[in-house]
């Protein structure tokens, strides 16, 4: 593929500084950047990259003003959004998937394919199963009885969907996640044993939903486990059984969503992050690296770290107490050092 500079400024909506015929024919980051590379330029920390890159083209806004001469820039509003509108447009990779169904693949006389579907080798399509039109089922993928599927799906290799399950449209779900395997429901007996609950609900999947790598969603005891319309979720996040998360939510890996919880919309949760059971999260919530929510959160927008959650603000003051502490005790004992020898020379 390759675009001129004026070419990329119509779809940006840009404006080119430089020469307006420059080609660019791939992307890559700015500090690897060859002569017909287009990259972009959002962030100060890396503004030193402009003095030695050889890239063709840069998208970045108008916060940036050291050009150096003889490279062409597009100024844009939102550089990133940009250059990702490019790279889904022209660049993103395709992989060119056979329509048709594999020889090997198994699929239930009961079960619909929609059309223009792709069926791996070694695939399983059980009972009942409904999958829509232009989906795309890889190798060693199973999807058991009475799932249903929508259009344009990309379910990778190796992927699980227990029975009941229902996954939208436009969904794209990475190889080892399992959707719908039983919520962790045990209940103890007089014996000090235990018998397992049974988990008869499902798990339920909005549109345009991506799903990373090795990650489990737990069909709920009883209703739904609810992911909303386009959620992000990370590699290796656990979503425990009842949980509803909102629309437009962002999980990054390791996090973990503990039973019955309810998650609002455009909600992000940092990397090992938790979520205990059964309390509610306001919309737009934001929650650091390694916190945790222990109790409802009822006021929208709230951002928080720490473990139990605390406003940003007040964790950081408080991590500023726990690091003077030592000096503080030290100051603490001379204090009481002195009123006993005060003490004992007034006596």
């Amino acid at each position: 593929m390759r675009l001129t500079a004026a070419k990329i400024a119509e779809i940006v909506n840009g404006i080119v500084e430089g020469n307006p015929d420059q080609i660019i024919s791939t992307v890559s980051k700015i500090e690897d950047a060859a002569n017909e590379s287009l990259c972009f330029l959002s962030n100060k920390k890396y503004s030193h990259y402009l003095q030695t890159t050889s890239a063709g083209i840069v998208l970045l806004d108008d916060t940036f003003t050291d050009i150096p001469e003889g490279l062409t820039v597009i100024r844009c509003s939102h550089p990133y959004v940009a250059f990702c509108t490019i790279l889904i447009q022209h660049f993103d990779y395709k992989s060119p998937y056979q329509i048709g169904i594999h020889p090997t693949a198994v699929i239930e006389s009961s079960a619909t394919i929609g059309e223009n579907c792709h069926i791996g080798s070694h695939a399983y399509i059980g009972h009942n199963v409904k999958i829509g039109d232009n989906t795309k089922v890889l190798a060693n993928t199973c999807i058991y009885e009475n799932s249903t599927i929508g259009n344009n799906t990309l379910l990778h290799s190796n992927v699980s969907v227990y029975y009941d399950s229902v996954i939208g449209s436009d969904c794209i779900i990475h190889s080892g996640t399992a959707i719908g395997s039983d919520g962790f429901g045990h209940a103890p007996l007089p014996d000090g044993t235990y018998i397992k609950i049974p988990q008869i609900g499902n798990v339920v999947i909005g549109d345009k939903v991506e799903i990373g790598s090795n990650t489990s969603i737990d069909r709920a005891n009883m209703g739904s486990t609810v992911i909303g319309d386009g959620c992000r979720l990370d590699n290796l996040v656990q979503i425990a059984h009842g949980v509803e998360l909102g629309q437009n939510c962002i999980v990054a890996g390791g996090v973990c969503i503990a039973g019955s919880a309810k998650i609002g919309d455009n909600c992000v949760f940092a990397g090992q992050s938790g979520v205990v059971g059964h309390v509610t999260v306001a919309d737009k919530t934001t929650l650091g690296g390694q916190a945790g929510i222990n109790k409802d959160v009822k006021e929208p927008g709230g951002i928080f770290t720490g473990s139990p959650h605390l406003p940003f603000k007040d964790e950081m003051k408080s991590r500023v107490m726990w690091r003077n502490l030592p000096q503080l005790e030290k100051r603490v004992r001379e204090l009481e050092q002195q009123l006993k020898e005060s003490k004992a020379n007034n006596g």
